[in-house]
């Protein structure tokens, strides 16, 4: 309902009533401030929200031809009043939106409001700015006076979804000196000390008190207007009283509209997603800190922030609840994981211990085997030792047979040597004798001779028959000692001897008779010591031997 104060105030006035309206508000904000930090988590903290306010409209223009740009100057002055009450950041856009609710004007204001980051977007309508002529005594103007209403409707919508949150109409009355001229900018203070400016004054009082009063329960909030993997960066800082440590509730905007019987978009429905914690905070823009699951929220630029703190202890449960779940399942995995651990490694123990046992019995296999091999290699090795030493012993029997064989055969050969020897220098005494004898003989025989020459000689001399008879000439081999292979010579010499020396062959013949008895004694004698040694040596290690010849000596 409109209130109508009539009481004028001066400026010095309006000074004393904004110095206590001041303190009044700040205490309390204060108050309230030291309190959510104080009580942690549980307490929203006091923060400014943002608010955008657009152009005005008139609804008659000839109400408002004697002010000054009341379009713009409206807004203006309400901004500036919202701001000064503690709780709000204004912004004024000098946009405009359509009059008529609809599609249009909520395109409008969802954009208007995302374009300046504000949650909120404020228009208004001068609805009245008319005069009236009152009547004064008995009906005539004598003693009259002139009256001039101010009345404005005030509209205050979500900026995120374009829904109206407050509808207000507003209106004051100001009496006497109600026109105000363009010589008067709209909201200056020589604007306020007309009456009209002072009734506006009035009202605009009213406005703020009334979107204060809508917009206390309403929660703070902010767009993301960045998110990279647990950061989200927020289009409000310290500007809004953030500061580092205030958590928000970050809503996630669902896909599909809602829509009503007719077609028309009514608005979205969004979901809390996770809780951020401020870690930075700049004037107009903060960074916070989410969960860890954040990446799988779907949390991105055009999400919204929000203080809400019942929203936030149930997500907060919730997220308890979920990170409980979440440990249980991890303590269940973790647990899983160890018995699988545990059973892998006892299969891998068994596993372990069954390639080791297979690696022992392939080893002890190999070992066997080797052992055989090595058995094998060493009977072989024996067996070719044993080969070679029998080889070699056979090689040293047979080298130590033949030497012995050779040694005999050289002791027959010395034997022999020494009996062909003995027999020869025997055969050459015997020899040498007979050759003595006969030359003893010869000389005999050639005295005998000599005389029978000389006796023939003389019969020659006597009888010319003596001619035939020849004078023998010593043989020069009687004196010399002859081999034994030279026997025929030998002998030939007694033949010579006796085809000379005819009268004395029985001598001769005689002489060599003895002789060749004793050479066939001796010969006898070397083939007796012959089989000696031959009897004495294995029948293996034998050699022929070159038996001994003798040779009958004929006389």
């Amino acid at each position: 309902m409109p209130v109508m104060v009539r009481k004028i105030l001066y400026p010095a006035d309006w000074l004393v009533v904004f110095c206590m309206t001041f303190f009044l508000c700040a205490a309390p904000i204060a108050a309230v401030h030291a309190e959510g930090a104080e009580g942690g988590q549980g307490t929203a903290p006091v923060v400014k929200k943002k608010i955008a306010l657009v152009q005005f409209d008139v609804a008659n223009t000839q109400h408002v031809d004697d002010i000054n740009n009341v379009y713009d100057g409206l807004p203006l002055a309400l901004a500036s009043r919202l701001e000064a009450s503690g709780g709000f950041l204004t912004t004024y856009t000098g946009r405009s939106i359509p009059a008529e609710a609809g599609e249009a004007q909520r395109a409008d204001i969802t954009q208007i409001a995302e374009e300046a980051g504000a949650q909120f977007l404020i228009y208004g309508t001068v609805v009245n700015a008319g005069t009236k002529q009152e009547k004064g005594f008995l009906g005539t103007s004598i003693g009259g006076s002139t009256k001039r209403h101010i009345e404005v409707e005030f509209s205050v919508y979500d900026g995120l979804t374009g829904a109206r949150l407050l509808q207000r109409r507003l209106d004051e009355q100001a009496q006497g000196e109600v026109r105000v001229g363009n010589n008067k900018p709209f909201g200056s203070s020589i604007f306020f000390e007309t009456e009209l400016g002072q009734a506006l004054n009035r009202l605009l009082d009213l406005a703020v008190k009334d979107i204060r009063a809508t917009l206390e329960d309403v929660p703070f909030s902010a767009h993301v207007i960045r998110a990279e993997a647990k950061k989200v960066f927020l289009d409000a800082g310290s500007d809004a009283l953030l500061k580092p440590g205030d958590r928000l509730v970050v809503y996630v905007r669902d896909a599909a509209p809602v829509v009503g019987l007719k077609g028309s978009v009514l608005g979205v429905t969004d979901r809390a997603a996770d809780t951020a914690t401020l870690t930075q905070v700049q004037p107009q823009f903060s960074i916070g800190e989410l969960s860890d699951e954040a990446a799988k929220l779907g949390i991105k630029a055009g999400s919204t922030a929000r203080i809400d703190p019942i929203v936030q202890r149930s997500l907060d449960e919730k997220q308890m609840e979920a990170r409980k779940v979440a440990r249980a399942q991890q303590e269940a995995k973790v647990e899983a994981e160890q018995v699988k651990a545990e059973q892998a490694a006892q299969a891998k123990a068994a596993r372990a211990k069954a390639e080791q046992a297979a690696k022992d019995e392939a080893a002890r296999i190999k070992a066997e085997k080797k052992a055989a091999a090595q058995a094998k290699a060493q009977a072989a090795a024996e067996a070719k030792a044993a080969k070679l030493k029998a080889r070699q012993e056979a090689r040293a029997a047979r080298i130590k047979a033949e030497r012995e064989a050779r040694a005999r055969e050289q002791s027959r050969e010395k034997v022999r040597a020494a009996a062909e020897a003995k027999a020869a220098k025997l055969k050459a005494q015997q020899e040498a004798k007979q050759e003595a004898e006969a030359e003893a003989a010869c000389r005999k025989a050639q005295t005998v001779c000599l005389k029978a020459e000389q006796k023939a000689q003389a019969e020659a001399e006597a009888k010319p028959a003596a001619e035939s008879i020849k004078p023998v000439t010593e043989p020069k081999l009687a004196a010399e000692p002859k081999p034994a292979k030279q026997e025929p010579r030998a002998a030939a010499a007694p033949e010579s001897a006796k085809a000379k020396m005819t009268p004395k062959a029985q001598a001769g013949t005689e002489v060599r008779a003895v002789a060749i008895e004793d050479l066939q004694r001796a010969a006898a004698e070397a083939e007796a010591a012959k089989a000696d040694a031959a009897s004495s040596v294995p029948p293996e290690q034998k050699k022929p031997g070159v038996s001994l010849k003798l040779k009958q000596i004929k006389p």
